[in-house]
């Protein structure tokens, strides 16, 4: 029944009142736990699955251009990075987190043409060194306006607008689940007593709980007086099994593609 969503908050607010209020320390506080990634790893969406590599890859090289360089904002530990590395000039991977980061140096040790930095794109400017050194780029996101808040989802919104420049393209896809962050959590395998794992690390380190992400959030924050889309609709993003020891999970999502206009 609806109503029993309300029963997670006891743990909620537990972990709530030990995790740090920035969420660039919460961002920090969790990859620094991080000791394996991957299928077998303990981080949630950090899935090697084909099916989502593929349809990503289909989308992303219809539309970017081929000769600019691509940002991978929220990098993480540098999976999607390495993915378009392989397609592109030059990638830049980002993320608020230095744990992160140096995990996906680490990771990605020997890829000559990508590298990364530490930035947190929902502070203003905080881009513009990036504008300075590349000019003009694409824009790579997977997981990231879901769980920042209106005021720092405009910021970063602003902050890509300047990186695409005339020619780069923006690829996006968050999660799309009807109703509220409990309802994303029961989703996921939360009940009153029982967290799954790779879920409760990143509830444990405060970070946002995410929020739906769809069609009427594209279209509220890249109106079409300022972004053209080329592309959106329902994709699947996949994370680590919840419910039982192997089988991958498909959360479902949004996806779009968008370049700004003028």
């Amino acid at each position: 029944m609806p109503w029993k969503k309300y029963l997670l908050l006891p743990q909620l607010l537990s972990y709530a009142a030990r995790a740090p209020r920035d969420p660039a320390k919460a961002w920090d506080r969790f990859w620094s736990g991080i000791r394996r990634t991957g299928n077998h790893g303990e981080v949630l969406w950090d899935t090697e699955d084909p099916r989502e590599i593929e349809e990503i890859l289909k989308r992303v090289t219809t539309h970017f251009a081929v000769d600019l360089p691509v940002i991978d904002i929220g990098c993480g530990n540098g999976r999607f990075s390495r993915l378009l590395a392989a397609q592109y000039p030059k990638v830049v991977g980002l993320d608020v987190s230095s744990h992160a980061i140096e995990m996906a140096r680490e990771e990605s040790a020997g890829i000559e043409n990508l590298s990364f930095h530490v930035a947190d794109v929902s502070v203003p400017y905080a881009l513009r060194w990036l504008v300075d050194e590349l000019g003009e780029a694409n824009a790579f996101m997977r997981g990231v306006l879901h769980v920042l808040d209106p005021k720092r989802r405009a910021v970063a919104i602003e902050n890509m607008r300047d990186v695409l420049g005339a020619r780069g393209v923006l690829y996006l896809s968050e999660s799309s689940i009807d109703g509220d962050p409990l309802d994303h959590m029961v989703l996921q395998g939360a009940t009153p007593t029982y967290m799954p794992e790779p879920v409760r690390r990143v509830v444990a380190a405060g970070v946002r709980p995410p929020s739906r992400f769809g069609d009427a959030e594209v279209r509220q924050y890249f109106p079409g007086a300022a972004w053209e889309i080329l592309e959106s609709g329902p994709t699947v993003m996949y994370t680590l099994p919840l419910r039982t020891p192997d089988e991958i999970e498909a959360l479902p999502s949004y996806f779009a593609l968008v370049r700004r206009r003028g």
